[in-house]
């Protein structure tokens, strides 16, 4: 397939997948929205995702989280890297300090290039070497920053 009927198709493609996912949602790990209801009484939440432009805005649109959210970003709508992205929040809500919660040895990386605590979801897709934090289960982010 030609390169632009490509970029054409998948384009297509995102739009019916982020529809879909506006109205179906998809599978939350027990208590998130709990654990993120305490955390954003003390702290600042962000996320930065390496996923394309429109999938954060239709996970809000479903699970109705954006409200612990100050702001997101992805490389869908600046081109740039996770850890790029991740420098990109910082700078525009103005942080010193920050952690990054993340899966892989990908979210381990993006970390230290904005040379940012990492903490381990031990619980998700990835395998990581090395890491500041390590959580089983995404309740205990409380007893680390809660």
């Amino acid at each position: 397939m030609p390169e632009q009927q490509y970029l054409e198709l998948t384009k297509q493609l995102s739009v019916v997948k982020y529809e879909r996912l506006s109205r179906e949602g998809g599978k939350l790990y027990d208590g998130v929205e709990a654990v993120l209801e305490k955390l954003a009484q003390k702290y600042n939440l962000y996320i930065v995702s390496n996923c394309q432009e429109g999938y954060i805005e239709s996970f809000y649109a479903y699970h109705k989280l954006d409200k612990y959210f100050l702001d997101f970003e992805n490389p869908g709508r600046t081109g740039l890297f996770k850890g790029e992205n991740i420098k990109l929040i910082m700078e525009r809500n103005q942080l010193e300090d920050a952690v990054y919660v993340g899966d892989t040895a990908g979210d381990q990386q993006a970390a230290g290039v904005a040379g940012i605590p990492f903490v381990y979801a031990a619980y998700g897709f990835g395998d990581v070497d090395g890491f500041d934090y390590s959580i089983r289960r995404f309740e205990e982010l409380l007893e680390l920053f809660g």
